[in-house]
């Protein structure tokens, strides 16, 4: 059974957020409490292959998300998937009146707007529900906006998840348009700026999830690319790799428990999937989580490819069987 057992990290931050920098470190040094359940924390700890966390990274463009519901475990009937991530929402820079805001394509704007319809039913089923932002073809991006204006976003991510009933942000460093020199408000693109963002996203929200993909200038967060506020442990859940990389993150994410490595990626219309070797290091690691991104039933190569690729994580991960609910796939409808 994938049964959640949540660490007080997330509520440790805020406690620690409103503190002055010196009292932050000193909190960080406390010492943590014996793991507990506590259904407001953000991050599964993991102590068994059982507490792997399945994220599914959503092409909305394409996909319909209720298909994740399609997918359960034969033993327990619960679902496969652990948490959705809509694939993506945009970080833009409004040419009106030059404030750095969060946007949506007509997929993502439809699926909020219609969220009784398309999310609450995976959250009725325990599913998290995490909103992607990456760079948009403008000046500014994840990773080069400066202390006031990371601050402001923060508050516009906090605002979104909660408008629209979310759990947590996604942060992808892609498809900016980074200028040099930069503007008032950013500054030069770099992984210490992406951090800064992170850190201040999860001070905005404390009880969300802050997650970011282990590419580009969210990739490494230690080092000469640390912020002085915290360790990376502090103000991020979950780092996912790149498709089907794996190696250790304890350099890129100081403090980050191997519960928050999300390793061997999948990229599902590419037929691109981990061996069954990766998956068995994944579970036997102790790692906590593994994405799949572009998930998607109905397209043609579901039987052929996809499907045993989901039925090895349910058989290697979990000791399970995949069942796959035919009245659970849904058409694009929109």
């Amino acid at each position: 059974m994938k049964q959640l057992i949540f660490k007080s990290r997330a509520s440790r931050f805020a406690l620690c957020a409103g503190l002055s920098m010196l009292s932050l470190f000193s909190c960080k040094q406390e010492t943590i409490e014996p793991e507990v359940l506590n259904e407001s924390s953000s991050v599964a700890a993991v102590d068994a292959a059982t507490d792997i966390q399945i994220i599914s990274c959503m092409e909305v463009n394409n996909t319909n998300p209720l298909n994740n519901l399609s997918l359960t475990l034969s033993s327990t009937g619960e679902p496969l998937i652990d948490m959705v991530i809509l694939f993506s929402s945009n970080i833009n820079v409004d040419p009106q009146t030059g404030e750095v805001i969060i946007t949506h394509n007509e997929n993502v704007t439809h699926i909020l707007e219609n969220r009784q319809k398309y999310l609450q039913p995976l959250k009725d089923k325990g599913i998290k529900v995490i909103l992607s932002i990456l760079g948009n073809h403008d000046k500014s991006g994840v990773a080069n906006l400066d202390a006031q204006t990371a601050q402001a976003f923060a508050q516009k991510v906090k605002n979104t998840c909660d408008d629209y009933g979310l759990d947590g942000v996604f942060y992808d460093d892609e498809y900016s348009a980074y200028q040099n020199p930069p503007p008032a408000g950013f500054v030069q693109p770099s992984n210490q700026a992406a951090a800064r963002l992170c850190y201040e996203t999860k001070l905005a929200m404390p009880d969300k999830l802050v997650m970011v993909y282990v590419y580009s200038r969210t990739a490494h967060f230690g080092g000469s690319n640390a912020i002085p506020q915290a360790e990376a442990g502090e103000y991020i859940d979950y780092a996912l790799h790149d498709y089907l990389q794996s190696y250790d993150l304890t350099n890129n994410y100081p403090g980050l428990p191997r519960s928050g490595w999300g390793m061997s990626s999948g990229e599902y219309a590419l037929n691109r999937y981990p061996t069954a070797t990766a998956l068995t290091n994944l579970r036997n690691g102790g790692y906590g989580a593994h994405m799949i991104f572009s998930f998607d039933p109905t397209r043609s190569n579901f039987a052929s490819n996809q499907r045993p690729a989901l039925e090895n994580l349910a058989n290697i991960l979990f000791d399970d069987q995949l069942l796959v609910d035919q009245t659970q796939i849904y058409a694009k409808d929109w």
